[in-house]
């Protein structure tokens, strides 16, 4: 079997000359436009075809179909090709999407095409869709900005947007580092040792609550090897001995001491993967208070204003159905909403569906809802629709 493996580089680089060459025990091409090389492939001749992903029928009907990889030859492919660019990086910043690597099987002869079963697979795809936002945040934030600015803001900002970036693309040592910079920034009271930063830590209500939140969120990948953090966490840690669970990682972390046992190794990601993920949620949970000036009451206001001002309203009417529990017939009612947008969507429909049964309990708190039907008032178009099966008591 034919097996090509192409790894993606993060950014093209500008290579005037190239041509394939045989390395690592592979056939090494590169992916170019012109003279822009945006990846590299290899491939491997000769492979058997267990290397290819297997699809076994659902057990159940129903059930989708079971695909089972196991292919070490991408694997060794992925850890040599990142200690060949150990190297490079030494003199340039080329960087490496290590978080997705294409594969494609291909059958030597008829024999092996009847045993590949999928022939292109994508290992570790990076999720590139696009962040759907509201416009509301965007003037919010500008409103918000209008006022005298609090560095801490942007110091917050700043470093959980170091760690998502490096929890992307896998390097989960550097976003627990970036993470615990925030908690040792605010909540350090400038103490630096580990009995220091103990004290410190726990004598904030807001850390605690923040931490006891993560906690609860945590669901172990038991699919995964375990780490340090996880064992921890599958028993009951109170949020003062979580505390010191990450002063003593950052200690281990922070200082590369090579002479020790068990000293951690850039190439070893995987053992700090729990840690950085329970560290965003603490922060997850911190973020409230450093984007709560986007959420000053003027604000709301203010952005229906300008949406009103420039034409930017949709006027939404609710027809509904609805019944007193102590009997008699149905009534009729209808509201109009009116909301700032230019164009209804899914999310849309969705916050006006919550809202309006909100409404509802909470105005007509001795009635029970049969049907609701919303359309744009102006074009007619249905939003949602809500009904309930007739015989319900």
């Amino acid at each position: 079997m034919i097996a090509r493996y192409t790894v993606h580089l993060k950014q093209p680089i500008r290579m005037l000359d190239h041509w394939p060459i045989d390395v690592l025990g592979a056939r090494m091409t590169l992916v170019a436009d012109g003279d822009m090389v945006s990846a590299l492939k290899f491939t491997f001749t000769g492979q058997p075809t267990t290397h290819a992903p297997t699809l076994t029928d659902p057990e159940k009907p129903g059930e989708p179909p079971k695909i089972t990889v196991n292919d070490p030859l991408q694997t060794m492919l992925r850890q040599q090709v990142r200690n060949g660019f150990s190297f490079m990086q030494a003199l340039f910043p080329v960087q490496v999407a290590f978080d997705r690597t294409d594969a494609e099987y291909e059958g030597e002869t008829p024999e092996e095409n009847d045993a590949v079963a999928i022939s292109h697979f994508s290992y570790g795809e990076a999720d590139d869709r696009p962040l759907a936002l509201t416009y509301d945040y965007f003037t919010r934030a500008m409103m918000a900005a209008e006022k005298p600015y609090d560095d801490r803001y942007r110091l917050f900002a700043t470093l959980t947007n170091y760690a998502r970036e490096a929890s992307k693309e896998a390097r989960y040592i550097d976003a627990f580092r970036y993470y615990f910079l925030i908690l040792d920034a605010f909540f350090s009271n400038g103490k630096s040792t580990q009995a220091g930063l103990n004290e410190a830590f726990t004598g904030h209500a807001v850390l605690m609550d923040a931490i006891k939140s993560a906690k609860a969120d945590f669901r172990e990948d038991r699919t995964r090897l375990a780490t340090p953090t996880s064992i921890l966490l599958r028993g009951s840690p109170t949020p003062k001995e979580i505390a010191k669970h990450l002063i003593e990682r950052r200690g281990h972390y922070f200082h590369s001491n090579r002479r020790k046992p068990g000293a951690w190794s850039p190439d070893k990601q995987d053992e700090a993967r729990d840690l950085s993920w329970l560290c965003s949620m603490i922060c997850f949970y911190l973020s409230e208070e450093y984007s709560a000036p986007m959420f000053a009451d003027e604000f709301g206001p203010r952005h229906f204003a300008e949406a009103t001002k420039s034409g930017a309203i949709i006027v939404l009417r609710i027809d509904y159905t609805y019944v007193d529990d102590d009997g008699g017939e149905p009534k009729q009612g209808c509201t109009n909403i009116n909301t700032p947008a230019t164009k209804v969507t899914r999310k849309m429909a969705t916050a006006m569906t919550q809202n309006f049964v909100q409404n509802f309990i909470e105005s007509q708190p001795a009635s029970s809802l049969m049907h609701a039907i919303c359309c744009e008032a102006k074009s007619g178009k249905p939003v949602f629709e809500i009904r309930y099966p007739q015989e319900l008591p």
